[in-house]
């Protein structure tokens, strides 16, 4: 049983705007950069969206950006594949044929700088609850357990009805106790009175990176 997914590890390394950032200057780039210029770079376009701000919080923020990109978002993006990065030269650039060299991560990253998005991102950066929605989308409201078996089947690429019962019941616990409780919060998911999980409203949807990329065809809207 295949759906088409996105990758969780390119999803959870754009969940940050300043992520998002750093690799949308990189890429328009099209050059290496020390952290220490990149940091400027950045640092000045947030200035300018933060105009009045004391210089003494100017320089602080900057050292804390740096000091971030150093430590935390750049790391994260070379360990997904989206840039290459040495800490001890400092040097930073876009990769090349790679995941992030995609059509929908270009439009993700462009059109999705702000921090506000970052929590759809973060909600979606998971195969399972990408699967758990295609499948309300796809047939409407479901118990956990219907839901669970989908999953599991999903992941041995078979079908549900051949999915050993105590291998739903573990991906269920897997579902209640985390992966519905997320989409719940991001606001993807609702409870039924009569206890099942259906699909809520999803602005995201409608979002140009969505038809380009692989969920295309389920999450998109028609």
């Amino acid at each position: 049983m295949e759906i088409p997914t996105v990758s969780p590890a390119v999803l959870d390394a754009l969940a940050d705007a300043t992520r998002r950032a750093a690799l949308a200057e990189l890429v328009d780039s099209g050059a290496t950069a020390t952290v220490g210029e990149l940091t400027e770079t950045l640092a000045e376009r947030r200035a300018g969206a933060n105009q009045g701000t004391a210089r003494s919080g100017v320089a602080t923020a900057r050292a804390d950006l740096q000091t971030a990109l150093h430590h935390v978002h750049l790391p994260t993006l070379a360990e997904a594949g989206g840039i290459t990065f040495d800490p001890e030269t400092g040097l930073v650039a876009a990769a090349s044929d790679t995941p992030f060299d995609r059509e929908w991560t270009a439009r993700l990253v462009a059109d999705h700088p702000d921090v506000t998005y970052d929590a759809t991102l973060a909600a979606l950066a998971s195969e399972r609850r990408q699967v758990v929605l295609h499948e309300l989308l796809a047939d409407g409201p479901a118990s956990d357990r219907d839901l669970a078996a989908v999953v599991a089947a999903h992941e041995r690429g078979a079908t549900p009805a051949a999915v050993a019962p105590s291998v739903t019941e573990v991906v269920e616990l897997s579902l209640t106790h985390t992966h519905l409780p997320t989409l719940a919060e991001a606001g993807f998911v609702t409870r039924e009175p009569d206890g099942t999980l259906a699909a809520a409203s999803m602005s995201w949807r409608s979002d140009p990176w969505v038809a380009a990329s692989p969920i295309g065809p389920w999450a998109a809207p028609e």
